[in-house]
């Protein structure tokens, strides 16, 4: 894996919601952003916020147009990296939004719990892995997968477990974003199936 490239430029989708704190955190030491997000005037906000260093995107990513724009966006300073969280994205845009970075520049893919849904009976034993996903989920080789599990206060009953919070998410995709490996990654516990918040 090349060396971190400072100052990065970093693609960040879900920079006004989950991945908004790993906006703050990056810019805070230097680095550019190109937030993208549907709300323009949230974007404009984000980018007053942080002294130009977030440049706003506003598009969704569904719409049609997504890899000349992001073409654009790169074309006088390429993204080094990215950090991605775009739960409703379809699989192809998913891969134009990697296909964005050049090759070996590390993107993490942030994947919500559901991707960890058992299929048929579940299995009682062992922590689940993101090595047990399809193929497909992974959009590109090299591509850092980040799996959203809960977090387990009390019990471990599904009693005391709640969602993970910006910060928290935030701080896990930048820690696999900054690994100097590839790895893939779990935030919080994923099993019991049914401890997961609001399954009770």
């Amino acid at each position: 894996m090349p060396r971190r490239i400072s100052p990065a430029h970093l693609l960040v989708v879900g920079a006004t919601g989950a991945l908004l704190p790993a906006v703050h955190a990056v810019t805070d030491r230097g680095d550019r952003v190109t937030a993208l997000a549907r709300t323009a005037t949230t974007l404009a906000d984000l980018e007053r916020r942080t002294d130009g260093r977030a440049r706003p995107f506003p598009r969704d990513v569904g719409a049609p147009g997504l890899e000349a724009a992001l073409a654009s966006a790169a074309r006088d300073v390429p993204f080094t990296g990215a950090l991605l969280y775009c739960p409703f994205a379809g699989p192809p845009a998913v891969r134009t939004l990697v296909r964005a970075v050049p090759p070996g520049r590390p993107v993490v893919l942030v994947l919500t719990s559901a991707h960890a849904a058992p299929v048929g009976r579940e299995s009682a034993t062992g922590p689940w892995h993101p090595a047990e996903l399809p193929p497909e989920a992974r959009p590109a080789p090299d591509c850092r997968l980040l799996v959203l599990g809960w977090h387990e206060e009390g019990d471990g009953a599904g009693t005391g477990a709640r969602w993970h919070t910006p910060e928290e998410i935030s701080t896990a995709a930048l820690d696999l974003w900054d690994a100097g490996r590839a790895r893939d990654a779990v935030l919080g516990t994923l099993r019991p199936w049914g401890a997961r918040p609001g399954s009770g």
